[in-house]
């Protein structure tokens, strides 16, 4: 038996994860351009939710003060962690398309003597409750649900790690608990399902936490000190950087124009002080932070704006400088 909470509202239809849909004057943005779309397939990979498509989404209407609304939901978690529904999942799940024109061909064409790599893969047991759930081979950049979604393909590296910011913040001890609520009959498989969550977890963070230079929450205080957090670091992956190197130009907001004030300054620590010339009579001031670590060179800077304020300056803009 399977059971899901009703939703309150009209139920008006489905979503693609493209598009838009052209009885919502608010959805004015492509869903596979939407970053909670496209860095959804993070959540989908780490619960292997292969089951993620429009037919498991709802679209329900409000009303409120004589207006009317609709809200976007993807339902129907029936499909995750190990289960397809009423029975395990297949070898198949999160690892290849339901079809798949490269390996459906060389399977053709060689009369079956060509074996799928994930054929040859061997799960570890688990208890009968779980269905087919592991760590073992799961990699966080070639997940795939059952079927192809716009969105899914066009995740970007700055998605997937603020994504990955969000898994990560699940403890051991939270993901015990979530799971603890299952009420499973049988220990083992809360322990089996606790530990195969927390794998997958380190596996995303390592991924994805990576994936890009790591700076977030920078902020520049009244007195021009600037700090910022590495997400990797705080999270435990990567290692420890060389060190920072910040840039610091005042902002031309109406022409999009920098002008550079002093040299580059090496750091260690995640706080600096910005120096005296770049925030006299500025209203808008930047800084250029590139992470320099050995084992991710290609990482960019990422390129901070703040703007002053009333009492000090407030962050307003971050360019992770992808391309």
């Amino acid at each position: 038996m399977t059971a899901e909470r009703f939703l309150d509202g009209v139920d008006v239809g489905r979503f693609e994860y493209h598009g838009t849909r052209a009885d919502d004057p608010n959805d004015i943005y492509p869903h596979e351009h939407r970053r909670e779309l496209r860095g959804s397939r993070v959540f989908a990979a780490w619960l292997n939710h292969d089951d993620s498509r429009a037919v498991n989404t709802m679209v329900m209407q409000y009303r409120e003060g004589g207006k009317s609304y609709l809200k976007y939901y993807i339902v129907d978690f029936g499909s995750i962690m190990g289960s397809a529904t009423r029975f395990e999942d297949s070898p198949q799940a999160g690892r290849e398309y339901i079809l798949s024109g490269r390996p459906s061909l060389l399977t053709l064409v060689s009369f079956g003597l060509y074996v799928r790599p994930w054929l040859r893969f061997r799960d570890p047991p688990v208890p009968a409750a779980v269905g087919r759930f592991s760590a073992e081979h799961f990699d966080p950049r070639t997940w795939v649900a059952e079927y192809p979604k716009a969105a899914y393909e066009n995740m970007r590296e700055d998605d997937a790690f603020w994504a990955a910011r969000i898994v990560a913040r699940f403890s051991d001890a939270a993901i015990r608990a979530l799971v603890e609520k299952g009420r499973y009959s049988d220990p083992a498989a809360v322990d089996s399902l606790v530990a195969t969550l927390i794998k997958r977890r380190d596996r995303i963070k390592e991924v994805w936490l990576t994936g890009i230079n790591p700076i977030v929450n920078p902020t520049l205080s009244s007195d021009g000190e600037l700090r910022f957090e590495n997400a990797a670091v705080t999270h435990g992956v990567g290692g420890s950087p060389a060190g920072y190197a910040l840039r610091w130009s005042r902002f031309d907001n109406t022409t999009d124009t920098h002008t550079p004030v002093g040299d580059e300054v090496m750091i260690n620590d995640s706080r600096a002080r910005a120096p005296a010339g770049v925030l006299t009579d500025s209203d808008y001031v930047a800084v250029s932070i590139a992470t320099r670590h050995p084992d991710f060179p290609a990482w960019k800077p990422v390129q901070v704006y703040f703007r002053r304020a009333r009492d000090g300056w407030q962050t307003v803009g971050l360019d992770r400088c992808l391309d």
